[in-house]
């Protein structure tokens, strides 16, 4: 809302990998814009190839980083070094990103921007008539008139030369407006209109940032009501999410009944339990979870993993018995209390149903 679409020209990955690796490539492979126009009409080049050639290898190594992040270079080496059969998943997940990749940008392009992103439409509600937008002075620009060299000049500044649309990624003509869906703000028109007013000896700026209010009548101010309720909107949401984050316990505590029948009963004629216990250790240094039953009386916890060793940043389960015998329970349950503390920072008393013989 204030600053426009400075994302998408900007800091969106679609346009900086566009404009940093893959446009240059182009040009420097296959040609500028005229070249590339007598190759569509004259059919595939070897220069064309060349240029596929490149982006599916950069593609290819800009998806191995991306599966890097993810599982380190040293583990990726192993991988590349050996067959894709070792490591299937991984093989189709680079597989399948360098496709993706060698699609958008050798064939779909700025149509991610027009069709699949939804920034676009987004600016219909978000933006206002202060918001920062690539414009094109009308006032000052029309009528066009081609420029002549030496000639008595009665129109407006845009001599309709035509290169504002030529350098938009997405081929429009920012002189129909700056609100237009598929203008993603980058700025290529400004430049290519700046080089002109120049060459012409015209005052820079005739497509510039502005805004529709600044346009139209000369003004703009930062402050409305439209600011303050998003701000204030976006404060409540981030103030939410800290405090829910600051009150996040150190541990998060899963239990799970055992697999297979939910109750057996022993040759001791006791009724026994099995639970999975699950903890997801969220500290930054490794715990001992111990749990324990706080009304013991009649039960009998038994746990070959106690307490339960979790690394930083890890999650571990481990399966337990409780035990007991069979008038402790009443139409066949028996509501039971668990304990688990690492004896640092971390306490919980967790609820759990037990199940027996109905009946007896």
């Amino acid at each position: 809302m204030v600053w426009g679409r400075v994302w998408c020209g900007w800091a969106c990955p679609q346009t900086i990998y566009m404009e940093f690796i893959y446009r240059p490539l182009e040009l420097l492979i296959e040609g500028g814009r005229s070249r590339q126009i007598k190759t569509d009409t004259t059919g595939v080049s070897g220069r064309r190839l060349l240029k596929h050639l490149a982006f599916f290898v950069v593609s290819a190594f800009l998806a191995n980083t991306f599966l890097a992040y993810f599982v380190g270079w040293d583990q990726l080496l192993r991988w590349m070094t050996s067959s894709p059969f070792q490591h299937p998943a991984a093989f189709l997940v680079m597989l399948g990103t360098t496709v993706l990749m060698f699609g958008d940008f050798g064939w779909f392009r700025e149509q991610t921007c027009i069709l699949a992103c939804p920034y676009g439409r987004f600016q219909s509600v978000l933006l206002d008539r202060q918001s920062l937008i690539v414009g094109y002075d009308e006032d000052r620009g029309e009528p066009r008139e081609r420029w002549r060299k030496n000639a008595e000049r009665t129109a407006g500044d845009c001599i309709d030369c035509g290169l504002c649309v030529t350098a938009c990624p997405t081929g429009i003509d920012i002189r129909e407006g700056g609100l237009q869906m598929e203008c993603i703000a980058c700025t290529q028109c400004i430049d290519a209109c700046d080089e002109v007013m120049e060459k012409i000896g015209k005052p820079r700026g005739l497509v510039r940032y502005t805004s529709q209010a600044e346009l139209a009548s000369g003004e703009s101010r930062f402050i409305r009501p439209r600011l303050v309720v998003y701000t204030a909107i976006l404060l409540i949401m981030f103030g939410t999410l800290a405090f829910s984050l600051a009150g996040k316990s150190s541990a998060d505590v899963t239990i799970l009944r055992g697999l297979g029948a939910p109750f057996s009963v022993l040759p001791s004629g006791e009724v026994s339990n099995q639970i999975r216990i699950k903890i997801a250790n969220r500290s930054d240094q490794e715990r001992s979870y111990t749990f324990e039953l706080v009304d013991s009386n009649g039960l009998t916890l038994v746990a070959p993993e106690n307490p339960l060793v979790v690394a930083a940043g890890d999650s571990q389960m481990t399966a337990a018995f409780i035990t007991t015998r069979p008038e402790n329970f009443t139409a066949g349950e028996r509501e039971i209390k668990l304990r688990i503390f690492d004896g640092v920072d971390f306490e919980e008393i967790r609820s759990y149903r037990l199940l027996g013989l109905v009946g007896r």
